[in-house]
């Protein structure tokens, strides 16, 4: 199991190119079928299209069972697990339009 500290990106989570580094090492982790803790403490706020690009992506490509079974996030505000719902309903509602 990984720990994957976001405080090294600083306490806002608020742009594209982050938002890629966070999600690339995520996918890099789980791609090796390795769980991965997902640690936010001291992140204050995240933009709801980083929530996306991050959680709302990785959640359609592994689907719901698989996203929770490798990705556990602990030390999130309630602001913060808020804005990561709803960058996950976001992401499913703009993957459902495309089909």
């Amino acid at each position: 199991m990984n720990n994957l500290e976001l405080k090294e990106f600083g306490t806002i989570i608020s742009s594209e190119t982050i938002g890629k580094d966070i999600y690339d090492l995520i996918k890099k982790t789980i791609n090796n079928n390795e769980e991965v803790i997902i640690d936010m403490t001291g992140i204050k706020s995240m933009a709801t299209f980083c929530a996306k690009q991050i959680f709302g992506k990785l959640y359609i490509e592994l689907g719901a069972e698989k996203f929770y079974n490798l990705i556990s996030i602990k030390n999130a505000t309630d602001d913060i697990k808020t804005i990561i719902q709803i960058g996950i309903e976001n992401a499913l509602e703009e993957h459902e339009e495309a089909k």
